[in-house]
């Protein structure tokens, strides 16, 4: 039933896509300014690393790369997908501010301009299935720049969908291209595919100047709003205008009865018609920069490797600074000097009284 659920909304909105006049494209499009009902599914992606070649040297296999994390939001009806390329220096998150972020810069620059959208997503709590994505949801509604909005989750051992085919599309071609910059990585999600289904989005450029702001959804939603109890119990969610600040949901899709819950702490203060504060981007701490520029540089094309790996402009951590570790090495640890039978060691002395050797003491 859940999976037949996905499968007649997606088919719904491929038949609201047909029946539009010309041809319709993902863009920057006014809220609620085509009175359409659309359908999108989010993901993560396994990270993904470069410099990377398919004739790649035996001694990269050991090492750690620069790592770029991979978000995927997909309009089946198109279709078409929006990939956001996460380079480890913008983001060390995959938390619920970074989805919701990315879902807001997303119906922003990029949505159909429908009054009404359903979502799928996984079961992870720690990205989706909580609190502070509710939360948004409800904030969007109340601010009118949706009518109506079901969040839904896709039960466990049932999880593929949309998002998984685009990124497998991606990780095929990027196994058979050399790639050895964030730019390098974003021609290969824009050929992919012949017919332009997969869109690159860089979150920041290979200068350091951010695109996609991360918000603090959490700080800001979070004086207005108030935790929803036993959310794992439910796999669907939905917001209306008609209820602003409420939350209908239900256990499975053909449960008989929606459970209401009201997320606002008081009805009569809402929270602001705007973002929250902006997360700096975290950046490399000196111990990567190093690393990355003393074993990674050389496996970079002579082109990228200043942009990739650039020398440092920040002083080498010593040994005794929390230098920088390749998960993919085991963790060394030094022997503890102690006292025994070895060298400098007290040890049993020969004979009682301590005498030495000679019988003197």
């Amino acid at each position: 039933m859940e999976r037949q659920a996905y499968r007649d909304m997606v088919s719904a909105a491929k038949t609201t896509v047909a029946e539009m006049d010309g041809p319709v494209t993902l863009g920057q499009n006014e809220p609620r300014s085509r009175d359409i009902r659309m359908h999108y599914s989010f993901d993560f992606a396994q990270q993904v690393h470069f410099p990377s070649d398919p004739f790649q040297p035996g001694p990269v296999y050991f090492l750690t790369p620069r790592k770029c994390g991979l978000f995927g939001i997909c309009c089946e009806g198109l279709p078409m997908q929006i990939n956001y390329l996460i380079d480890e220096a913008a983001s060390s998150s995959k938390g619920s501010s970074a989805v919701i972020s990315y879902l807001h810069h997303f119906f922003k620059c990029h949505g159909l301009g429908e009054r009404s959208c359903e979502l799928h997503c996984d079961n992870c709590t720690g990205q989706n299935k909580n609190k502070f994505v509710l939360w948004y949801l409800v904030w969007r509604i109340m601010h009118g720049l949706h009518d109506e909005i079901t969040l839904n989750f896709l039960i466990t051992g049932h999880t593929k969908f949309a998002p998984d085919w685009c990124f497998g599309l991606i990780k095929q071609r990027f196994r058979k291209t050399r790639v050895c910059s964030l730019s390098e990585l974003q021609d290969v999600v824009r050929s992919s595919t012949v017919s332009g289904v997969n869109v690159p989005q860089l979150v920041m450029t290979e200068q350091g100047e951010s695109i996609v702001d991360h918000h603090d959804w959490q700080e800001m939603l979070g004086s207005f709003m108030k935790p929803f109890v036993g959310i794992k119990r439910y796999h669907h969610f939905r917001f209306s205008s008609a209820s602003p600040g409420t939350v209908f949901c239900k256990e499975k899709m053909d449960s008989p009865e929606e459970v209401e819950f009201m997320l606002l702490k008081d009805k009569n203060v809402l929270p602001p018609m705007r973002v929250g504060n902006v997360i700096p981007p975290p950046g490399l701490n000196a111990a990567r920069q190093w690393y990355l520029f003393d074993k990674i540089r050389d496996f970079c094309s002579e082109e990228t490797r200043d942009i990739t790996c650039p020398k440092p402009q920040v002083p080498k951590p010593g040994k005794d600074n929390n230098d920088y570790h390749d998960p993919r090495q085991p963790v060394i640890k030094k022997p503890v000097e102690s006292g025994g039978r070895g060298r400098g060691g007290r040890g049993r002395g020969r004979g009682r009284g301590g005498r030495s050797r000679g019988g003197q003491e």
